[in-house]
Order: C-alpha cells, then sequence, then structure tokens
C-alpha cells in the first residue's frame, strides 16, 4: 500500500465539491478529488486514499465507494453502514423507533406490482388486503412514500380509499423502491427543518447548521428545495438541537456527517403566516435559482475563472 492521502470522490463535480477542495486548500490540506464514476480497477486503487470525503451523488455509487473504501481499512466520510441505513427510510425509522426519537407513525408495506412491458400486473385480492389494512392502522389523508428515494421524488399525499387503490395499482419495482413503499400519518407543517450533525469520534456530536425549507404556496406539499423550497437559515432552540443528535446516534457511532430532518409542530396560525411570507419571497428566490444554476456551471470553467465568478 503506497503513501495514504485524503481525497473527494464524487461522480459530478459541482461548485460544493469545489468549495470544500478550496477550503481545504485553505487549511493547508492537499485534497485530491477523484471522480469515482471513471475510476477503472477501484478494488485496488482505493487503499491509497485516506480520509475519503465521499460525495457520490448517486446513492449506489456512494455505498459501493463507502464500501470499498471501508474494505482497505481506509477511512470514509460517511461509513458504508451509515450510508446503507440512511438510504432507506424502513431502516432509519426502526432505528429511531428503537432509540425513542419523536417519530411521525409509520408502517412499512412489502408491496409492488409487477408488469409485463408497460402493463402492470397485481392480484386484485391483494390490493383490496393492502388497503384494508391501511386504514385499520391510519385515518386519511396519508403521505405514500418510496423506500429510497430522495429531493421529494413520487412523495403523494393519499387523500381516500379510491386514490391508495390508484397509487397501488401503479407501484411498481424501481431504484427508488426496491422493495415496497412506506406509509405516514399526515403532519401538519409549514416548514421542515434539515439539520446538519457531525460526529468526529462516534461519541461527541455537534450540530453544524440548520436550515428551514418553506414551501413556496399553499397547495404546495413537498418541501424540498429541489422542487423549490425557500431556504431561509435558523437558529435552533437546545431542545431540537438535542433531538437531532439523538437521531444522529441512532444511525451513527463512527466519525459521520449527517442531515436530520425535522417538522417543527407550529399551530395553524402560525402556518398561514409563513407560508403567506414564503409567497412574498418565492419571486426573489426564483432569481436567486437561477443566479445559483449559472453559477454552478462555472465549475465546468478553469480554476481562475471559477474563481472570478464565485467573487
Amino acid at each position: 500500500m503506497g503513501a495514504l492521502r485524503p481525497a473527494l470522490f464524487y461522480d459530478n463535480m459541482t461548485c460544493d465539491e469545489m468549495g470544500i477542495k478550496l477550503a481545504a486548500k485553505g487549511a493547508g490540506i492537499h485534497l485530491e478529488t477523484v471522480n469515482f464514476s471513471t475510476t477503472v480497477n477501484i478494488l485496488e486503487e482505493v487503499s491509497q486514499y485516506s480520509p475519503v470525503i465521499n460525495r457520490c451523488q448517486s446513492k449506489s455509487r456512494r455505498e459501493r465507494a463507502s464500501f470499498l473504501v471501508g474494505e482497505q481499512g481506509c477511512d470514509v466520510i460517511n461509513t458504508f453502514q451509515v450510508e446503507a441505513l440512511c438510504n432507506s427510510k424502513v431502516f432509519t425509522t426502526a432505528k429511531f423507533v428503537k432509540a425513542s426519537v419523536n417519530t411521525v407513525k409509520t408502517a412499512y408495506i412489502p408491496f409492488a406490482v409487477e408488469k409485463d412491458e408497460n402493463r402492470p400486473i397485481y392480484r386484485t385480492e391483494d390490493i383490496v388486503d393492502v388497503v384494508k389494512k391501511v386504514e385499520e392502522l391510519f385515518n386519511y389523508p396519508i403521505v405514500v412514500k418510496p423506500e429510497r428515494g430522495s429531493r421529494g421524488r413520487n412523495v403523494i399525499m393519499v387523500k381516500r380509499r379510491n386514490e391508495l387503490e390508484t397509487v397501488l395499482k401503479g407501484w411498481s419495482r424501481n431504484l427508488d423502491s426496491p422493495a415496497g413503499l412506506l406509509i405516514q400519518e399526515c403532519v401538519s407543517k409549514a416548514f421542515d427543518l434539515r439539520i446538519v450533525v457531525a460526529s468526529y469520534d462516534g461519541r461527541e456530536y455537534e450540530c453544524l447548521a440548520s436550515l428551514a425549507r418553506v414551501p413556496p404556496s399553499k397547495e404546495a406539499f413537498a418541501t424540498n428545495t429541489a422542487l423549490g423550497a425557500v431556504p431561509v437559515g435558523v437558529e435552533l432552540p437546545e431542545r431540537h438541537k438535542a433531538e437531532a443528535v439523538k437521531a444522529a446516534k441512532a444511525i451513527s457511532k463512527n466519525v459521520s456527517v449527517l442531515g436530520v430532518d425535522a417538522i417543527p409542530e407550529i399551530n395553524d396560525d402560525e402556518i398561514e403566516n409563513i407560508i403567506k411570507h414564503a409567497e412574498n419571497v418565492a419571486v426573489i428566490h426564483n432569481k436567486i435559482r437561477m443566479f445559483k444554476t449559472n453559477f454552478s456551471n462555472s465549475v465546468k470553467l478553469p480554476l481562475e475563472k471559477f474563481l472570478k465568478a464565485r467573487e
């Protein structure tokens, strides 16, 4: 094994990855950037890098990168075990429940229809059975989610039985939902929180940053920034930080950096006011999103021009 050296693995270089590389340089650390999607003979090559910051956007690539680095005895953020847990809503929710983290009521249904070319194939009695069991556990409206989905993709609010039946009849296996779906009770919310929690030794945990994600309109359901939600930096009360740390501990006992999502409890009047403000801000936010897209494209420029664009 050659001399170990720090590296950042990626499969899509964005201004975020470039920012990490420049921050490392400012701290006197030479951080190599490795395009994991084009690296060949990785089973031998990963052993030369440690520690590795794993920034692959593809969940499957990210899992495999962390596994291969870890198998060589090298350090990686995050470990394969953490990646595998976080990539499954079933696994993470089960961990939260076991650790007594305040969690929305959730049921896992290992159900999916088969497909003959583009035609779904299912047994009507199976649909009836699933609907019956869901209605014994939940009141409408409910939220249906893929097991491994992200960025709000295919998250559906279901308000009545016929809507649930329609969703189930079209729910086939795919990368986001390889083994069924999740049902959750619908929680009234004005926004959700993304809280970044880091552990440097598996024992001490620190909340590094927190962000509120507010839907841009009253009709919008998902609060993902990828779907247009307005991001607002917030300072959290200590009790919320403590709950986020509790969630992070349920997932990782290693060096890790985790994004914890949370829904604060807010009364209906406050929800109305918050969303009203978000609607007013959304016009400005959309302009900022366009600016960010243009800036993100600047990462493809030579370093000198990128730095100029960043100014």
